[in-house]
Order: structure tokens, then C-alpha cells, then sequence
């Protein structure tokens, strides 16, 4: 077997290994987001020759093709930033330490791309078009007013400042989330402890009462008329009928619960 063979393979077994390890079905949004970096390249040659540029002058020519090989590396420099922060990285199966990352991959994600697109972009218009620049920047999905080599640190500039907003903005999210958590935790806390009294109360009650007059069966009951009578009289029969159906079958968990032991 050649080593053409070998390789291909090769590429063979590393792309399926890829696949088994089911990150597509973990972080599909990740994944999408760096398909989609490699794409857009892909999206702007397909814009270029709708255009005809490629029939144009040399200068045009050479322009375009200096900026799609840019944007080939914006895209690959992108795709690589999905892959190393978020795609080959295990942050465990907890919702915010997977939510935080993917915050601020995009944030770097964006900064970069667009800080790599817009500056190498403008520089290749003003050596190659000087102030001819027009065609290409009306076939761009983007529209700019006008192009000078300041305009050229506009991508840099904006895309430092959207990674150091994205940072702010987790560095502000994450006592937020901690105050969000303890209070959670507390308000499970009481209803926890709110619960085991009830059930403690209606336990030593239906100890020694018949089952068809104690608490329990009265609450139920109870709850029930009341929320079918607010049903007829206030609308909204879906919300409490449901109300009262799950309060009554906790009724039942519980009379069900205290006679199984």
C-alpha cells in the first residue's frame, strides 16, 4: 500500500474517531458556529462570481482573490478558536460553566475574525484599487461609507473591544449567577422543610383518623372545588385545572405514601 494510501486513511480514521466521540451531538452550536467560520470565505467567492469580478480588470481580480485568501484565514484562525475553547475542551455537563465558555469563545470569536477580515481587507482595496474600490465593497455583504488606511484599524480596534466587552460582561455575570444559585438553593430549602412539616402534620393526624375524613382527603377535595369554581367564574381553565389536579394527586402520594410504610 503507497503512503498516498496510508494517509488517506489515515484522514479516514481520524475523521470517523471524531465523529464517535459524539461532539456533534454535544456542542452542536459550537460546531455550527465553526462550520459556518469556514463557510463564509465559501459564501463571499460565491458572491464574487455572481458579480462577474472575475471578468473584470487584472487589478479586480487580484484584489478579490487577496481577499478571499484573507478571509480563508479569518475563517480557519476562527474555526480554530471554536475547536480549542469549546469543541476539544471537556467543561463537564453543568449548564453555566458550558454556557460561560461559549460567551466568551464567541466574544473572542468575533473580535478576531473581524479584526483579521476588515484590516487585511481595506489594505489589500487601497494597494490593489487605491480609489477604485466601489465594485468590490458593493458586492460585500458589509457596507462601508468610505475606505482609508484608518478605516483599516477599525477592525482591530472593534474587535478589541468586543473581546474586552464580552469579558466585562462574564466578569459581571458571574456574581450574578452565584447570587441566583444561593437564592435557589434557599427558597428549595424552605419548600423542602415546609413540606416535611405538612407531611409530618398530616402523618400524625392520619394515624388516628379514618382516611375518608382526614386532613388530606379534605385538602384535596377542598382544592379541587375551589379552583373548578375559579375556573367557571375567572377563566384561565387550563392553568387551574391543572393546579388542582396536581395538588390533588399530591393528596393521593401522600395518603398513598403513609399506607405503604
Amino acid at each position: 500500500m503507497s503512503e498516498e494510501q496510508n494517509k488517506g486513511q489515515g484522514l479516514v480514521k481520524q475523521y470517523l474517531a471524531f465523529i464517535d466521540t459524539n461532539v456533534l451531538f454535544k456542542k452542536p452550536i459550537s460546531c455550527l458556529y465553526a462550520i459556518l467560520s469556514l463557510l463564509f470565505p465559501v459564501f463571499v467567492l460565491g458572491l464574487f462570481i455572481q458579480s462577474g469580478i472575475f471578468k473584470s480588470d487584472g487589478k479586480y481580480v487580484a484584489a478579490s482573490i487577496f481577499i478571499l485568501l484573507i478571509l480563508g484565514f479569518a475563517g480557519v484562525f476562527g474555526a480554530l478558536i471554536w475547536w480549542h475553547r469549546r469543541i476539544n475542551r471537556d467543561d463537564g455537563t453543568k449548564f453555566y460553566p458550558n454556557f460561560r465558555r461559549f460567551i466568551q469563545t464567541a466574544g473572542e470569536w468575533l473580535g478576531t475574525v473581524l479584526a483579521i477580515s476588515v484590516f487585511g481587507a481595506v489594505l489589500v482595496l487601497l494597494i490593489f484599487l487605491s480609489e477604485d474600490y466601489n465594485m468590490i465593497v458593493g458586492i460585500l455583504p458589509f457596507s462601508t461609507p468610505g475606505i482609508s488606511i484608518a478605516t483599516a484599524f477599525y477592525g482591530p480596534i472593534g474587535g478589541f473591544i468586543i473581546i474586552i466587552i464580552t469579558r466585562i460582561i462574564l466578569f459581571l455575570l458571574d456574581p450574578v449567577i452565584r447570587l441566583i444559585t444561593w437564592i435557589w438553593g434557599l427558597i428549595k430549602r424552605i419548600v423542602l422543610y415546609c413540606y416535611r412539616v405538612t407531611i409530618g402534620f398530616f402523618g400524625t393526624i392520619e394515624k388516628n383518623t379514618p382516611f375518608w375524613i382526614s386532613a388530606t382527603w379534605i385538602l384535596a377535595v377542598g382544592v379541587i372545588v375551589t379552583t373548578l369554581v375559579l375556573c367557571f367564574m375567572y377563566g384561565g381553565i387550563a392553568m387551574i385545572a391543572g393546579l388542582a389536579a396536581a395538588l390533588a394527586f399530591m393528596g393521593y402520594l401522600v395518603y398513598k405514601r403513609k399506607h405503604d410504610v
